[in-house]
C-alpha cells in the first residue's frame, strides 16, 4: 500500500488522474448556485402498456410518494434562536415542502444543563433535525455524546453579492466531535495545575477516516487535505493521520489526498481558497478552520453545517445565540436557511432545496437588503420577506 502512495504522489500519476476527474465530470450541468447537478434519471416505461391504465397507476403512485410528508424535529435554541427557527419555518412553508415539524421550546432537561430526553427521543425517531444556536458548552457535549454526532461537515462557499477579498471558493470541512481537544476531559492535578486530556483512538480516527472518503467520493470531490500537527503530538495526531493514510489506499484512483501541517492550511485558506476542496482535522482544529471560512464568507454563523451520526442528522450553522439582540428582529437568517436547504436535500427534496438556496442568494446578488452584521439595515424579517417572494 505505501508503494501505491508513493505512487500516486509522482506528479504524473497525479495529474493524469486530475485529467480523467476533470473529463469525467464536463457533462455535469450546474445550477444558478455553482454546484454540480445530476441528470434526472428516467423513471422505466412499461413496455406494453406505456400509455395505459398502468401507466398512470404508477404516475399517480410517483405523485403520492412525491408528496409524502417528512417529520422534522424543530429545537428553536435560545437567545435568537427562536426568530431564526420562525424564519426557518416561513421559508420552507412558502417553497410547499411537505416538511411536518416537532417543535421543541424546552432543549435543556429539568434543573440542569443535560439534554432534554424529549429532545434526544425525538431526534430518534426522525432521524433528521434543525437547531437553533445553543450556548450552553455542557449541553453541546451532552447532545454529542449522547446522540453520537461523530462528525461536523461544514459548506463554506462564496455569496456573489457579498463583499469579500477572497473571490470565488467553494470549500468542505470535515471535523471529528467526539475527540481530539474536545473531548472534554480536563482535570485538577494539583492546585494551580490543571490538565486537558486529548483524545484518538484508532477506531474513532477510522470511522472518520472512512466518512470523508466515502463523503468526497459520493459528491465527486477531487481532493483531501488533512490538517495536523503530528510533528508535535505523535500519538495522538499521528494516530488520527495514520487512519487517514490507510483510507487513502483504498482510494488512489478516486480521489487525490495530501498531508499539511494546521498552520499551512490557514495560510491556504487564507491566500489560495479556490485550490482547497474538502479539508478534514480533528476537533479543534477543524473548528478553528471551520471559523475562518464562515468570516471569509461574510461572518461566522453564515456557514452551514451539520452533525453526522448512524442515528440521524442535525442541521444547524454554529450560531451564537446574541442574547442582546433577542426579539429585536436584526439577527442574521443566512446561516439557518442554507442549512435548512442542506436538510431539504437531505430528505431527498431536491427541487425545494435548490429553490431555497438559489432565492437566498438572488436575494444577495440583485437586491441592497442585508442585516447590520454585513453591513446593511435591514431586518431579520425584511430578509426573510425578500426570500419568500423571490420564491
Amino acid at each position: 500500500m505505501n508503494t501505491l502512495r508513493k505512487l500516486n504522489s509522482l506528479p504524473p500519476f497525479r495529474s493524469v488522474g486530475g485529467a480523467y476527474r476533470l473529463f469525467a465530470g464536463k457533462d455535469q450541468k450546474k445550477d444558478s448556485a455553482g454546484q454540480k447537478t445530476r441528470q434526472p434519471e428516467k423513471p422505466p416505461q412499461d413496455k406494453q402498456k406505456s400509455k395505459g391504465a398502468i401507466g398512470k397507476a404508477k404516475s399517480a403512485g410517483s405523485t403520492d410518494s412525491a408528496k409524502k410528508t417528512t417529520k422534522v424535529t424543530l429545537i428553536n435554541g435560545e437567545g435568537v434562536g427562536r426568530e431564526l427557527m420562525d424564519a426557518v419555518q416561513e421559508v420552507i412553508c412558502a417553497v410547499k415542502a411537505p416538511i411536518e415539524w416537532d417543535v421543541h421550546d424546552e432543549f435543556k432537561a429539568k434543573d440542569s444543563d443535560d439534554v432534554s430526553p424529549e429532545v434526544l427521543k425525538s431526534l430518534r425517531a426522525n432521524k433528521v433535525g434543525i437547531k437553533g444556536p445553543v450556548d450552553s458548552r455542557h449541553w453541546q457535549r451532552q447532545i454529542r455524546k449522547q446522540f453520537a454526532q461523530f462528525a461536523y461537515v461544514s459548506l463554506c462557499s462564496h455569496i456573489e453579492g457579498l463583499d469579500s477579498p477572497y473571490g470565488d471558493f467553494d470549500v468542505v470541512i470535515i471535523r471529528d466531535q467526539m475527540e481530539g481537544d474536545y473531548s472534554g476531559i480536563e482535570h485538577l492535578v494539583v492546585p494551580g495545575v490543571m490538565q486537558t486530556i486529548k483524545v484518538s483512538t484508532t477506531a474513532g480516527a477510522a470511522r472518520i477516516a472512512e466518512f470523508v472518503f466515502n463523503y468526497a467520493v459520493k459528491n465527486k470531490r477531487k481532493r483531501i487535505t488533512v490538517a495536523h500537527k503530528a510533528n508535535i503530538m505523535r500519538m495522538t495526531d499521528g494516530n488520527f493521520l495514520e487512519a487517514m493514510r490507510a483510507e487513502a489506499d483504498k482510494h488512489v484512483d478516486d480521489v487525490l489526498f495530501e498531508e499539511r501541517y494546521l498552520d499551512t492550511c490557514i495560510l491556504k485558506i487564507l491566500l489560495k481558497p479556490h485550490k482547497c476542496d474538502v479539508m478534514v482535522s480533528s476537533s479543534m482544529y477543524g473548528d478553528v478552520l471551520r471559523v475562518i471560512a464562515g468570516g471569509m464568507m461574510g461572518v461566522p454563523g453564515i456557514c452551514p453545517g451539520y452533525s453526522v451520526s448512524s442515528l440521524g442528522t442535525v442541521f444547524d450553522c454554529r450560531m451564537k445565540a446574541c442574547h442582546a439582540l433577542a426579539g429585536k428582529d436584526l439577527a442574521n437568517p443566512t446561516g439557518p436557511l442554507l442549512s435548512a436547504a442542506l436538510m431539504l436535500r437531505h430528505v431527498k427534496m431536491d427541487k425545494q432545496a435548490d429553490q431555497v438556496d438559489c432565492a437566498i442568494r438572488k436575494v444577495y446578488k440583485d437586491t441592497d437588503i442585508r442585516t447590520p452584521d454585513v453591513g446593511g439595515k435591514a431586518k431579520c424579517s425584511e430578509f426573510v420577506k425578500a426570500v419568500c417572494d423571490c420564491l
